[in-house]
């Protein structure tokens, strides 16, 4: 008789909340757990991109080093429209609900959305793979002791080129590469793992040079 074949658990989906986003590192903190402290890079090139491309989620989620920009009101969330991110309200009459972009595991090991974008084409729920796969990916990060440095982004998809997000105030704006500050000292915060982005070098960084925030400036890149 064969073996059954055992699943792990999905990791619990939970709604987004506040208070989990305002207990999200500031940019320079994460940049130094993960970064410097856990020597993030390695362990990215070496240990997470396999997982993710062996799981087959290469396709569905890059991987996010958990920060947040600034401080929200009880009653916001962080939402990209059209390559622009300013604090909405967490509902607006006539309008459709944002949906998640970015997830990170609160202290209970729930999986939160804790940015998210516009769109009116709805996305397709998370097949049972993903779901099995946020489980296997908590358990990675436990075993890693790196489950609240590390989350989950929605896949840009393969025809991504490229955007540098600048902070400004409460707005994140994104600039076309060509348009790209020349002084860009750059902090990844997201990696994706497909065959066509991860040659292209296509990541999120953060500019360590913005002078008048302290997150300074976000930038997604591409290089190559």
């Amino acid at each position: 008789m064969a073996a059954a074949t055992v699943f792990s658990p999905p990791s619990s989906l939970g709604d987004y909340s506040a208070q989990h986003f305002q207990s999200l590192p500031l940019l320079e903190v994460a940049k130094d757990n993960f970064l410097v402290k856990a020597n993030g890079e390695e362990v990215i090139k070496n240990i997470i991109k396999d997982f993710v491309v062996k799981a087959g989620m290469d396709r569905t989620f890059g991987v996010a080093m958990i920060h947040r920009h600034f401080d929200l009101e009880d009653n916001e969330k962080m939402v990209d429209y059209q390559g622009t991110s300013t604090p909405w309200l967490e509902t607006i009459p006539g309008m459709k609900s944002p949906q998640a972009a970015i997830w990170a595991f609160d202290k209970d090991g729930v999986l939160r959305p804790t940015e998210f974008y516009y769109s009116e084409r709805k996305d397709a729920p998370l097949s049972k793979k993903a779901l099995e796969f946020i489980g296997e990916f908590k358990a990675l990060l436990d075993k890693l002791n790196l489950t609240g440095l590390l989350g989950l982004s929605r896949y840009p998809g393969d025809d991504f080129q490229g955007s540098c997000e600048v902070t400004h105030s409460r707005a994140n704006i994104n600039l076309k590469p060509e348009d790209y500050p020349a002084n860009l000292v750059h902090i990844p915060t997201i990696w994706f793992f497909s065959e066509p982005l991860w040659k292209r070098g296509c990541r999120c960084t953060c500019n360590a040079n913005g002078d008048n925030h302290p997150h300074g400036y976000h930038t997604i890149t591409v290089s190559g």
